[in-house]
């Protein structure tokens, strides 16, 4: 199936003529100091102290600080969290689907708290599949830049590059990738990582810091760049909201600590937050209600004028702002969780909070019992992504009318397209490159020529 394009419907071949303007940019100049994670202009152990001292601060701040705080942070006191597989599965010996689950079961015991993305557990095939298409739409008259935003362990990367080595040696030679990677723990095994291979030494660099901070990306640079991002959307912050009625203002979502109990406590307060504002602004351009209600019982309370309580991507929509401010020419190639299942935690789009210990995921009922000890991961609305990269870029969420070319694709149609698929197929013919991860999707958003 070819991938389907917001207003036609085009194969590949195509969309490398609608990049044939050239995708490549420079290196990002700015390094911020380990342990230093900026988001917003303060670091985030200034956000932990705004709760523990008395103060307060709103849900996407105490969320930052849940997971990137450079001390007390989920991403930096349990870095190995992120997980690694240091040698890539077999498909190929494995019987079936329940001899894969029970082959991955062992390596997460194994693994004591690691969690495991799709580029992990199906690499090189993940990566190579990615380096597939971005061979296949850039501009061969200029050199190959790429940006990966939050590359874990540099796995994607050193595949990424490892596939340009071995399929196109002459792109290969002039290429550059840079990790843009907030914790300071992951970029230096991203380092060790790709630079194991000695060749690629002279290709990649990391650059420390926040991806929504655009001082982190220097100066701004309008050359064409590929920005790729995978499971990433997942664990950025967002805001929580609530009104009494649909007729109702917003309210936005404060946490502070209850002074009589010194327990962490939700406040509400009346919506003034510019970020929050210009996310709700966008979500109201979505056709139907699905992105602010995400449930047939949310629906029924809108019909019957009940409250209504919904997450909102304001981390994502800063992110793409950064990101069309400093790089207004990328090609973006993102992939997520579009659903996830058994979620507890009131709200439209609420995420799952959840920790794991012996290989053993233990799920929290609230995140605000997630100071460093667990993961916060939210389902993306492709939909709304969609609109908001639109929105980023143009300054309108009209994609009809937009500048950018956008598409949204299963795993799997991403896959059979551009993935060797038959290297991940197991003895008995399931293939859980194509059959696995069922609840994720591709967005790929280019510059329109």
């Amino acid at each position: 199936m070819a991938l389907a394009l917001h207003r036609h419907r085009h194969s590949l071949p195509l969309l490398r003529h609608l990049a044939s303007s050239g995708l490549g940019n420079g290196r990002v100049g700015c390094q911020n100091p380990a342990g230093y994670c900026r988001a917003a202009g303060i670091s985030t152990h200034d956000m932990a102290a705004e709760v523990t001292e008395h103060k307060s601060s709103l849900v996407r701040d105490y969320i930052h600080s849940a997971l990137y705080e450079p001390h007390l942070g989920y991403f930096a006191a349990k870095s190995n969290a992120v997980g690694a597989i240091t040698e890539p599965i077999w498909f190929n010996r494995i019987l079936g689907r329940a001899a894969y689950n029970e082959y991955l079961s062992n390596l997460y015991k194994q693994h004591d708290i690691s969690w495991f993305t799709p580029v992990e557990v199906f690499q090189p095939w993940y990566g190579y599949a990615v380096a597939e298409y971005i061979l296949r739409t850039m501009d061969p008259s200029a050199p190959l830049k790429i940006y990966e935003v939050g590359g874990g362990t540099g796995t994607c990367a050193n595949n990424i590059l490892t596939y340009f080595k071995l399929r196109a040696p002459n792109v290969y030679k002039t290429m550059t990738y840079t990790s843009v990677e907030i914790s300071a723990a992951l970029a230096k095994k991203q380092k060790a990582r790709v630079e194991a291979v000695k060749s690629h030494r002279g290709h990649f660099m990391v650059n420390c810091g926040s991806a929504s901070d655009p001082r982190t990306w220097g100066t701004a640079n309008a050359d064409p760049c590929y920005v790729v991002m995978f499971e990433v959307l997942d664990n950025l912050p967002h805001d929580l909201v609530y009104r009494e009625t649909p007729k109702s203002p917003w309210l936005e979502t404060w946490v502070v600590r209850n002074q009589t109990s010194d327990s962490l406590i939700e406040e509400r307060r009346s919506l003034q937050d510019p970020l929050i504002k210009r996310c709700l602004d966008v979500i109201s351009q979505v056709p139907g209600t699905s992105s602010l209600v995400a449930s047939a019982k949310s629906t029924l309370s809108r019909l019957l004028h009940f409250s209504e309580l919904s997450w909102i991507p304001t981390g994502c929509l800063q992110l793409l702002e950064t990101l069309h401010r400093m790089r207004p020419n990328m090609a973006l190639i993102t992939s997520d969780f579009s659903s996830l299942p058994d979620v507890t935690i009131s709200g439209a789009r609420a995420p799952i909070v959840a920790s794991k210990e012996n290989g053993e995921t233990k799920d929290h009922s609230s995140y605000l019992e997630a100071m460093g000890n667990a993961d916060i991961f939210f389902p993306t609305d492709f939909q709304l992504l969609e609109r908001l990269d639109h929105y980023a870029a143009t300054g309108s969420a009209e994609i009809e009318t937009s500048e950018r070319i956008s598409t949204v694709v299963t795993s799997a149609e991403f896959m059979e397209q551009c993935a060797q698929v038959d290297k991940t197929k197991t003895l008995d013919g399931f293939n859980p490159l194509l059959e696995d991860y069922s609840n994720t999707k591709f967005y790929i958003s280019l510059p329109s020529l």
